[in-house]
């Protein structure tokens, strides 16, 4: 039963109980009320009538004397009068004293006689009355003295108010006796009550209790337990608590088996970063190894002690795809000289490991197939495993390892990545010994060279003479030699020509950046101030419209620095940093972007990996996902319906491509005449005002000159309404003279960022440990100084940072904002923008330095202009950071933190 049904039950019985209790004491009450007015309207009404009707009849017994004691007519009839009236009050108590008479007989009998004493004492009275106004007063007395009828009456009436008497006393104890038999049944009754009340409730308590007793101890004892083995709640009951335990138990054993998945991670992760250190240790080791001989010793040392092997020999191919032995472990001098120097492939387990490319594994071991001998015995390996040495799918050599127990699957895996990294060694090894061997060749061909350079020296003696009339000849050509010399100065002219409209497109670039982020930032700090509604003032189509203000300016900024990427490709001003790119790295960036995309648009996004393709290349990494970020969102864009592939192949080596990228969809295809026009800076497909597919035309463009500047091309194959298929080639960039090109710039890049991702890392530790800005109150109450000449941009950044609780200040030029720094007790940290009139962003930052006590005040500078040394001049001219327009508040407010904590 539910604990709200026995709590229903319980207390339904209880309100019952109260009920009963409630009507029984409301009865006794009636019947004692009942009684009490019994008593009090018919006894009691009784007596006081008879006692009125008592003095009633002395009150005509006074008026009648008195009668007789006047002589004038006027008081005898003013006398009379009264006499008439008390008479009649007498019948009138009479008759109600008849109306709320009693049972009782001889009640009834007084009552009659007192009526006909009444009648005969009324007569008397009239008697008397009619003597003494017509007759004389003495006969009236004489004949009221003879009468005893009011003696009589009144001796009645004093009966009758004593039978009352006596009934009202007795109807009082009747009252008395039945009022204490109720209240002993009364309390008879409410201690049953509250027995029954107090079994209900000790019933359900202990039944509600025993239940979450059991439950508490149970659960009490979860933490002296393992999360694997929790214990369970038994005997469950039907109600909340046993809801309560079913919902325990299943709790317990979802724990538990968390707290083994927990464990089986735990230990995946623990053989996983000792594989990966075990490699790394393997690989520092063979690193730099320039001898095959001693890369061969080396390998199989550290290879066979990390698994724990007793015996191992390794293979590598030659010319002639024979596997040689290079080098062995723990070999003996018998073993070594029944060992076979020469395997061909497809020859017994080695030669077919080679041949098959595959790792194979023999366990258990034939007794006997190899003895491992040491200085106190000899046994026999109980397994053996063969792993090839691949680079590139083509197998170099073939490692052979046996030991006395099974190999786990952590050592397996860390021979095949050791297999698998050693395979660029032994490469780069057998290209250096090829280069040495052509060293020696260009060596012998110098001395024969030096052999035909005597016998040159002879025929120079025989040039000398040409000489002396070519020398007639070249001045036949001094004059064609000025003529050049002409046009190389119209040449430089025009050089410089270039390069001054270069200057200019670089300065209106920057210009017009400028131009297009100031208004930019406030419409974007604006706009995303409202569609956060803090104040809850706006709709939910304002919020709407804030949003797509927000989200069109910041598609504006994407086409502003698509613009500037353009610019500094066209420019020669775009860097490459080439670096090794794993495929798989590539795979997993396509997937993270794209397969949301084919989900939200019910495409089959496929991406197939040739086994021909390169593992690696050597490549811009950023440049190149750059790329293929362009090409995939094009395809996605302009198909509805079917398909987007990424296929990845070896590349042409006619061409010196090493690998390439064919994005393949079925979209609406392109025309084949407007298939060059495409990659067009601004050029869109349907350019129509009512265009189905948006965008600003610059993917393509950019995506070209960015595959130029890999060393690449792309391609395109199309039909229309069918589909198409945009294929880059990319050449592998670790060549020498590219790396010897490039490994300066490179570390040079490497250790910025490496200072860069430092001061990162110690920024964010300081904003993690210090509780100071955890909150937005860190910034309530500062002062911070804004100096722009651009009224929206000051009201846009007052609105936000006043949103803060920042107390904000501005300045119209860097000449005011000197003014205020003097005038102001207190300024937090100043915003300083770049381009103003009267003095600019630079000057007012080098006066700000100027000064000592504003030496350590946080600058940071805001400009519209995004060239790439901006950056540079605002640190040189005295800013503490640098952020771009159109401002990220968020960003912005972070680095405002960062600054004040310093």
């Amino acid at each position: 039963m539910k604990l709200k049904t026995k709590l229903i039950l319980g207390l339904g019985t209880i309100i019952l109980i109260i009920i009963l209790l409630s009507v029984t004491v409301y009865n006794t009450l009636d019947r004692q009320n009942e009684s009490l007015r019994e008593v009090v309207l018919d006894n009691y009404t009784r007596v006081m009538l008879s006692q009125e009707l008592k003095n009633e009849m002395n009150i005509v017994a006074r008026e009648v004397r008195e009668l007789l004691l006047i002589d004038t007519e006027s008081e005898q009839s003013k006398k009379v009068t009264t006499i008439n009236q008390s008479l009649h009050s007498i019948t009138r108590m009479y008759n109600t004293l008849d109306e709320v008479s009693s049972n009782d007989r001889e009640k009834n009998v007084r009552i009659v006689s007192i009526q006909d004493l009444h009648l005969a004492y009324s007569e008397m009275v009239q008697n008397v009355i009619m003597l003494a106004t017509t007759e004389s007063t003495e006969l009236a007395r004489n004949y009221l003295f003879e009468q005893n009828i009011r003696f009589e009456m009144l001796k009645e009436i004093d009966a009758l108010v004593e039978l009352e008497e006596q009934t009202l006393l007795s109807a009082l104890v009747e009252s008395d006796q039945a009022y204490e038999r109720a209240m002993t049944i009364l309390a008879i009754f409410i201690v049953a009550s509250i027995g029954i009340v107090v079994f209900i409730t000790y019933i359900i308590i202990k039944n509600i209790s025993t239940g979450i007793n059991h439950v508490r101890k149970i659960i009490t004892s979860v933490p002296s337990h393992a999360l694997d083995n929790l214990p369970r709640i038994n005997n469950i009951s039907t109600d909340e608590i046993g809801d309560i335990s079913n919902a325990y138990n299943e709790m317990a054993a979802a724990l538990e088996k968390v707290s083994k998945q927990e464990k089986q991670v735990a230990h995946t992760l623990k053989e996983e970063n000792w594989i990966k250190s075990r490699y790394a240790e393997i690989a520092m080791k063979i690193q730099g190894i320039q001898e095959l001989n001693e890369f061969g010793e080396t390998f199989m040392t550290n290879v066979a002690q990390f698994v724990r092997a007793t015996h191992g020999v390794i293979y590598i191919k030659d010319e002639s795809t024979k596997l040689k032995k290079l080098a062995s472990y723990a070999g003996t001098e018998e073993r070594e000289s029944e060992m076979v120097e020469s395997i061909d492939l497809g020859k017994g387990l080695v030669g077919q490991c080679a041949a098959d490319n595959r790792v194979m594994q023999i366990d258990p071991l034939p007794k006997g197939y190899i003895t491992t001998k040491s200085g106190l015995g000899e046994s026999t390996p109980t397994s053996l495993i063969l792993l090839p040495i691949v680079f590139e799918g083509d197998v170099l050599g073939v490692v052979e390892l046996a030991k006395f127990e099974s190999f786990t699957e952590s050592e397996i895996s860390i021979l095949r990545q050791v297999c698998q990294a050693s395979g660029s060694s032994i490469k780069r090894i057998l290209h250096h010994v090829r280069i040495e061997e052509l060293l020696a060749e260009s060596q012998t061909q110098a001395e024969e060279l030096q052999t035909q350079a005597e016998e040159l020296q002879q025929q120079q003696e025989e040039l000398r003479l040409i000489n002396e009339q070519l020398h007639e000849q070249y001045k036949q050509s001094d004059g064609r030699k000025k003529e050049l010399e002409m046009i190389k100065e119209d040449l430089e002219d025009k050089n410089r020509s270039i390069k001054l409209v270069s200057r200019y497109k670089s300065e209106f670039l920057a210009n017009m950046s400028h131009e297009l982020r100031t208004p930019l930032n406030s419409m974007l700090i604006l706009s995303q101030l409202l569609a956060e509604n803090q104040n809850g003032n706006l709709t939910n189509v304002q919020v709407e419209h804030a949003n797509t203000i927000f989200t069109s300016g910041t598609d504006l900024l994407n086409l502003i620095n698509d613009i500037l990427d353009l610019s500094k490709i066209e420019s020669g001003k775009m860097e490459v940093y080439p670096e090794e790119v794993p495929i798989s790295d590539v795979r997993a960036f396509v997937e993270r972007q794209f397969m949301p995309v084919s989900n939200q648009k019910d495409l089959n996004f496929k991406i197939n990996i040739d086994e021909s393709a390169p593992t690696i290349i050597f490549s811009d990494d950023q440049r190149l996902k750059q790329i293929l970020k362009n090409l995939l969102s094009n395809a996605f864009k302009f198909t509805s319906k079917g398909s987007v592939e990424l296929q990845v192949k070896k590349g042409p080596e006619s061409e010196g491509m090493k690998v390439s990228f064919s994005v393949v969809d079925t979209g609406i295809g392109i025309t084949k005449e407007k298939q060059q026009q495409i990659f067009e800076a601004f050029y869109q497909e349907d350019g129509t005002i009512t265009r189905k597919f948006g965008g600003t035309g610059l993917g393509l463009s950019i995506s070209r000159e960015l595959s130029e500047l890999l060393g690449g091309y792309i391609e395109v194959e199309s039909i229309e309404n069918q589909g198409s298929q945009f294929t880059l080639h990319l050449p592998d960039l670790n060549s020498m003279s590219v790396v010897q090109k490039l490994t300066d710039e490179v570390a040079v890049t490497l250790e910025e960022e490496h200072i860069k991702l430092e001061q990162q890392h110690h920024e964010v530790k300081d904003e993690v440990v210090c509780p100071k800005y955890v909150s937005n109150s860190e910034l309530q109450d500062k002062c911070i100084l804004v100096v722009d000449d651009d009224m929206r941009n000051v009201f846009a950044l007052t609105t936000a940072l006043e949103m803060q609780k920042v107390k904000v200040v501005f300045a119209e030029n860097g000449k005011e904002s000197l003014t205020l720094l003097e005038k102001e007790p207190v300024i937090d940290l100043v915003l300083m923008d770049i381009m103003m009139p009267e003095m600019n962003g630079y000057e007012a930052m080098e006066a700000i330095r100027k000064n000592e006590k504003w030496e350590d005040l946080p600058i940071i500078a805001l400009t519209a202009k995004a060239m790439k040394s901006d950056k540079e001049k605002c640190i040189k001219a005295g800013a503490s950071d640098y952020i771009s327009k159109p401002v990220n508040m968020e960003q912005l407010l972070s680095l405002i933190k960062v600054w004040l904590h310093k």
